[in-house]
């Protein structure tokens, strides 16, 4: 076929819809007061159901359509421009202070979105929203936002922002201050989170006005990631502000709409929220989010902010892969014929992370699908999928076109931005063609004017028509998706073999290429592969299904070893280093890894691992417990090399100082869930409530 061209107008292309580490500690040598352990209370049908959605990215916006007057405002205000700000009342709004409804969020790296039901509606009615401030002016009902953020700088202290927009309202303000830099032949005077990082997307540039921040959920990734090295934000601007301004955010909206839809003055206290999380992310990252969650007003806690009617209810993080595998299986939603002892792998492959699970059913009842799964291998995946795709493509535009940067630096700022709306819809055509070619036109961008030059003053000479388009062909394509496909390929090959079924979701599964080469490499196996009408929705909607369904998980594989660091009695062959004497002259070992689950182990959703502790020194009025971590099946000490400190909580124990060392408290420990909870009960010290109650013990990430 022919090249298709697309002519870039900065006039007319500006209302075009978009498409969809912090270092840990090591463990010191010092003690922190760490427990003393003292004893253990309990000694071949390939199968797509439909034409591929936009999922996760981008429907495919009107050409040329003009972005509609804009003007910067609070988010926190009401959105005058959606009906959710002064809806009808129909009936008399209900505020009363009850309320069902469960709310699920998908905090995704490029998009989110939240799905939600009333718990007492059987079967469930699970419903996404589609209705997104800012995205209006495409005419376009989709059930993603944006996870974006638009700062501006503050009139106040010096080098502070304020946030201004956020999602399709925040890219599309930052567009049009890109844009009126072009007019006023200004250069670059905002910036984008992106453009810092290694793999920048965007065009670099100098931060003065306004900051564009993008992708941040990847600051939360492991360290270890390959991939993930980010550089420091703003320093008014931390991970910790970005992920809480767009959790309020989106919760804040979520609460608007759900009080236009069911005419009832909502506030966040009247729902049970739920949140999604990668399985790949480690405890901190993921104990950060309940925090974040707190913080935002989601849920009461600590860290909420005083006078906000925020749920009294917990917040119920789900894994992204899980909520995706029952979104696959539950209701009979795919006609998928399962039985006892099936296995399915879901893969979901989103704009950020690739997470995949592989479950045994153990429990289904015919046309309901399964009832009942459980893990049968450690959750796995990596970093990757529809962002790093993006990444690529960049990285090949400034290689097609060496001086793309600085022109965008110091000519046209808002350039960047009108070819990543252009490569959003182009990206979603690409299905593997070898005759697959398009043209991004730079005749009015000035752009083709700049290149010429640069190649002149370097003797390189062609003629000028060359430069009026920047073409891409199936070979470009092909270098830009192969390393994101190639690693989900891979992912999926090392645990196939094991399963009946694949299910593939998340945006990224949206990419007609993806699913050809998926469909290539598997088909003539045994396994059927599916791949659900809108792959995009599966974590929103599955993580609503999800908490109606608790029992849904039975068990799940450790993927590590975790335990407390305790001291014990010296024995032969511990480091002398670790050695120390108490005050009566035992002779005693610190940092001493005591196991509660470990890698591989089998680990029922809900079950407790207790154990007994008491405080190393008699005058301790603190017990600290370290939570670690360590890929070995029997680590030794905490201060091995491939032991990672996780997080620690604190507990007093001042109540019982005249016991000394004879204090007892029991540690119950949660390790099946999808996130570790902690108790702690004084067993022989404290009144009578804290004995029979416990405390519910707050865990501090490092």
């Amino acid at each position: 076929m022919g090249c298709v061209s697309s002519c870039l107008c900065p006039e007319e292309q500006s209302g075009n819809h978009p498409a969809d580490h912090d270092a840990y500690p090591r463990p010191s040598g010092n003690q922190r007061n760490a427990p003393e352990e003292r004893r253990n209370s309990s000694g071949q049908s390939v199968d797509q159901s439909s034409a591929p959605d936009e999922s996760r990215d981008l429907p495919v916006p009107f050409p040329n359509q003009p972005l509609e007057a804009y003007e910067l405002r609070n988010p926190h205000e009401p959105f005058a421009s959606q009906p959710s700000g002064t809806y009808e009342q129909a009936n008399p709004p209900d505020t009363s202070e009850s309320s069902d409804i469960v709310v699920s969020v998908d905090f995704g790296t490029t998009y989110s979105g939240f799905a939600y039901s009333r718990a007492s509606v059987t079967p469930p009615e699970i419903k996404t929203n589609y209705e997104w401030p800012g995205a209006n002016s495409t005419r376009f009902s989709y059930y993603k936002n944006q996870t974006s953020l638009l700062y501006l700088r503050s009139s106040g202290a010096k080098g502070s922002f304020e946030l201004k927009e956020w999602g399709w309202s925040a890219f599309f303000a930052y567009l049009e201050i890109m844009q009126d830099h072009a007019r006023k032949g200004m250069k670059g005077g905002a910036s984008t989170s992106r453009d810092q990082r290694p793999y920048d997307t965007l065009n670099p540039t100098e931060g003065k006005e306004a900051f564009f921040a993008t992708k941040f959920k990847l600051y939360l990734a492991p360290e270890t990631a390959p991939g993930s090295p980010l550089p420091s934000l703003p320093p008014d601007l931390t991970v910790e502000r970005l992920v809480v301004d767009y959790l309020r955010a989106i919760t804040d909206y979520a609460v608007q709409e759900l009080s236009r839809l069911f005419h009832k003055k909502l506030t966040k206290g009247n729902i049970q929220w739920c949140l999604t999380v990668p399985a790949i992310w480690d405890e901190r990252a993921k104990q950060l989010m309940r925090r974040y969650a707190e913080m935002a007003g989601m849920i009461q806690g600590p860290d909420c902010p005083t006078g906000v009617s925020a749920s009294p209810r917990p917040l119920y993080i789900i894994l992204e892969p899980e909520a995706a595998s029952a979104f696959c299986q539950h209701g009979g939603l795919l006609n998928i014929s399962l039985t006892t002892k099936d296995r399915v792998l879901v893969a979901d492959v989103g704009g950020g992370t690739i997470d995949l699970v592989v479950h045994e059913v153990t429990e289904c009842r015919p046309g309901a699908g399964a009832l009942k799964v459980k893990e049968v291998v450690p959750s796995y995946g990596a970093l990757g999928g529809g962002s790093f795709v993006d990444i690529n493509f960049f990285n090949l535009v400034k290689k097609k076109m060496p001086c793309y940067l600085d022109f965008s630096l110091q000519g046209y700022p808002a350039l960047p931005l009108h070819l990543f709306q252009w490569w959003q819809k182009v990206k979603l055509a690409f299905d593997g063609s070898r005759d697959f070619c398009v043209d991004f036109c730079l005749i009015n961008s000035g752009l083709y004017k700049a290149w010429m030059e640069y190649d002149r003053e370097r003797h390189i000479h062609r003629e000028e028509r060359e430069y009026w388009n920047l073409r891409f062909d199936f070979h470009d394509f092909k270098h830009v998706f192969d390393t994101e496909v190639v690693k989900v390929i891979d992912l999926i090959a090392e645990n196939i073999d094991m399963v009946q079924v694949l299910m593939v979701v998340g945006g990224f599964a949206a990419s007609p290429y993806l699913k050809r080469r998926i469909y290539e490499h598997f088909e003539g196996r045994r396994q059927r592969i599916v791949i659900p009408e809108n792959p995009g929705r599966a974590i929103c909607e599955g993580g609503v299904w999800l908490y109606l369904n608790r029992s849904f998980i039975q068990s799940r594989i450790s993927r590590k070893t975790y335990g407390v660091s305790t001291v014990r009695h010296w024995n032969e062959g511990d480091p002398e280093n670790l050695a120390y004497k108490e005050n009566d002259g035992r002779r005693m070992c610190r940092d001493v890894f005591s196991a509660f689950v470990r890698a591989g182990d089998q680990v029922n959703v809900g079950e407790s691992e207790e154990r007994y502790v008491s405080p190393s020194n008699s005058y301790d009025r603190f017990l600290n417990v370290d939570i670690y971590s360590s890929a070995a099946t029997d680590p030794l000490y905490t201060t091995d090399r491939d032991v990672r400190l996780e997080g620690s909580f604190q507990v007093d124990i001042s109540d019982g100082m005249e016991l000394g060392t004879e204090r007892l408290l029991k540690l119950s420990m949660v390790w099946g869930d999808s996130l570790i909870s902690v108790t702690a009960t004084p067993e022989n010290f404290g009144d009578q409530g804290r004995q029979k109650a416990g405390l519910e013990v707050r865990f501090e990430s490092h």
